[in-house]
């Protein structure tokens, strides 16, 4: 899993109703009140993650000024997250330092140049994690 897409939408329901309508599948069982987050499954093999603009906005501020369309991130797992993180933030701005989330994973975020924001975050940490059936 190279990229994990995040798709800011306004109304989860009906975004995930689309999806279904399309062959996708969801896995709710993260999403919770203030973090309406959805897995977005394809045959099976998870394909990119719904959530729900303001909470989203809540929990990323650096896109809160961004139109649904345009707020979002990408995901990139990798092996040695402390040395890309001294490598990238060298050469990009960091919009959210390293941190450790409640499921153990460690991940900092940075923009790029047309604004897109990637998380990178520690593939082991990851893996052990409860998002870790995601992961590959």
């Amino acid at each position: 899993m190279p990229f994990a897409p995040c798709i800011s939408v306004s109304d989860t329901a009906a975004s995930l109703a689309f999806y279904r309508k399309l062959g996708f599948d969801a896995d709710s069982s993260t999403a919770r009140p203030g973090d309406d987050i959805h897995m977005l499954l394809y045959k099976g093999e998870f394909c990119a993650m719904i959530y729900r603009n303001a909470d989203l906005r809540q929990w990323l501020p650096v896109l809160a000024d961004q139109p649904i369309g345009f707020a979002g991130m990408f995901y990139l797992a990798v092996d040695d997250l402390d040395g890309v993180y001294e490598h990238a933030s060298r050469h990009a701005e960091v919009v959210r330092e390293m941190t450790t989330e409640e499921t153990g994973q460690r991940m900092f975020y940075l923009r790029d140049p047309d604004g897109y924001v990637i998380g990178f975050n520690d593939k082991a940490a990851l893996q052990a994690s409860e998002m870790g059936k995601y992961a590959e």
